[in-house]
């Protein structure tokens, strides 16, 4: 897990470096030549991806993802919505035709933070996948938004430390600033009796 973020009071903490929702954000997906996409409907909501339609169980490794969302004195805010969608363990997301998807995976999620501006999910380890016969290759990563009263909708990604393909995702290596680029990269630790877990804190820019 990161450290906790802390604003000094002279000091504003450096806004999470936002990130393309991507081709197949659920609500509204655009999806990508030869790789036709529907939207989720209706779209689940609740913080557990690893239960599908029908109560099923989802293959993969389950993980924990929490963390608060705040701005960039350091405030946290409450009432915020904070959604995330990713690949299942096939590789494929939710709203993928013609996919041989994981039935027993949601794929997309969304809660809102609460009083202390902290959300939490239940997920899979997520897994890179290729695209185009392997033009497009992406590291392990979980797409998540923020939207709420008084925000822009913001998207960015989460990545995972040692993840293979990290320093060849185009995304991930764009990402010039070390201190930035490590705040993208969750360290799983595994808890007794449970499953592996990772705080990602969220800073939104400045209106």
């Amino acid at each position: 897990m990161s450290a906790p973020l802390v604003a000094e009071t002279s000091t504003k903490l450096k806004p999470t470096p936002a990130v393309t929702v991507g081709p197949f954000y659920p609500p509204q997906p655009m999806g990508l030549p030869f790789f036709g996409a529907k939207p989720l409907s209706p779209l689940p909501e609740g913080n557990d991806l690893t239960i599908g339609p029908g109560g099923k169980q989802s293959e993969g490794e389950k993980i924990s993802l929490s963390g608060r969302v705040m701005n960039t004195a350091g405030q946290v805010l409450p009432g915020i919505r904070v959604e995330i969608w990713q690949v299942d363990a096939r590789g494929h997301y939710v709203v993928e035709k013609a996919a041989d998807k994981d039935p027993g995976f949601a794929g997309y999620g969304a809660v809102s933070t609460d009083a202390a501006g902290r959300y939490t999910f239940t997920t899979i380890r997520p897994q890179g996948y290729a695209r185009y016969g392997g033009l497009i290759k992406r590291a392990a990563h979980i797409h998540l938004r923020v939207s709420g009263a008084g925000l822009t909708p913001f998207a960015t990604e989460v990545w995972f430390a040692g993840a293979p393909g990290n320093e060849r995702d185009s995304f991930v290596s764009r990402i010039d600033d070390p201190q930035l680029r490590d705040r993208m990269l969750v360290r799983l630790s595994k808890l007794e009796g449970g499953h592996p877990s990772g705080t990602f804190d969220v800073v939104v820019p400045d209106a």
